[in-house]
């Protein structure tokens, strides 16, 4: 196996500070645009911008900055991606103007592409024994992080919704300066490709990966899973405030209570509920 003394820790460590910030930010921004959107059908279309803006750039992107990865090495990519996001966080907290906000999360959609970078340093770094467990430990940084920031940033926006965008913003750059010091580069020399700039095209990488078997059917079925779940958690913010006064903190709660549902039931319920009706019915 090869070294990972600095490599994995700043990994999840990174994944896990990435997504705490993006999780701060959830239940503030819908009432940070309103105060500045003045209505409640200007706050939507502005968060709805914001929140398509920011998806929208991180699929386009990923593949740019994991070929730039594959090209230039993991190293400076992802510490380029974290110094950009932290950034993008503190700019919602400084600025009054609804158009600059979207093109904050314009870049920090593009920065946050940086998670397929991370993905591709475990893989560098570790061998086909110990890969499965680190993959693991990636996507528990990812519910530790959505648990715990959509509740920090409901407690810390209850009085001021821009303080949880200066956490975040704070917690990505002490991120930037500590990879600075400690994260080696994974990718060796001789393994490092010229930028195929057919890669660079999300849809077609999606296109390759429906020729293998089977494939094609379980992306659409994702992807329609994916697009619904969507729906909700971006609605999810406008909805409870308008129809119950919610505040970010009652947000923030709710945000948590699914995000421990989801661990429970991914963490807990589900080899059993394998064993009781199988892969096919229970995705069905």
């Amino acid at each position: 196996m090869k070294n990972t003394a600095a490599g994995v820790p700043f990994i999840l460590i990174c994944v896990l500070l990435d997504i705490l910030g993006i999780g701060l930010i959830i239940p503030v921004l819908p009432q940070l645009v309103g105060d500045l959107a003045g209505s409640q059908s200007a706050q939507a279309w502005w968060l709805g911008a914001m929140l398509i803006a920011y998806g929208l750039m991180q699929f386009c992107f990923a593949p740019t900055l994991g070929a730039l990865s594959d090209r230039y090495g993991r190293r400076p990519v992802l510490l380029l991606g974290i110094f950009g996001l932290g950034i993008m966080f503190l700019v919602p907290a400084l600025s009054q103007s609804l158009p600059v906000i979207l093109f904050s999360r314009i870049l920090g959609g593009m920065f946050a592409g940086n998670i397929a970078v991370a993905q591709a340093y475990i893989s560098d770094v570790t061998d086909k024994a110990h890969r499965a467990a680190a993959f693991g430990k990636l996507g528990a940084c990812f519910g530790i992080g959505f648990i715990l920031g959509p509740a920090l940033g409901g407690i810390l926006g209850e009085n001021d919704v821009r303080l949880p965008f200066f956490i975040a913003g704070i917690l990505s750059l002490l991120n930037f300066l500590y990879g600075l010091f400690v994260l080696p580069e994974s990718l060796k020399t001789r393994e490092r490709r010229t930028i195929n700039f057919k890669t660079l095209n999300p849809l077609s990488s999606l296109a390759r990966l429906t020729k293998f078997k089977y494939i094609g059917a379980l992306i659409a079925v994702i992807a329609l899973s994916g697009f619904a779940q969507s729906m909700l958690h971006s609605t999810w913010t406008l909805f409870t405030n308008f129809r119950f006064n919610w505040t970010p903190f009652n947000i923030g709660l709710s945000l948590v209570v699914m995000g421990l549902v989801t661990a429970v039931v991914q963490g807990f319920l589900l080899k059993k509920l394998l064993k009781v009706f199988g892969e096919q019915k229970l995705i069905l």
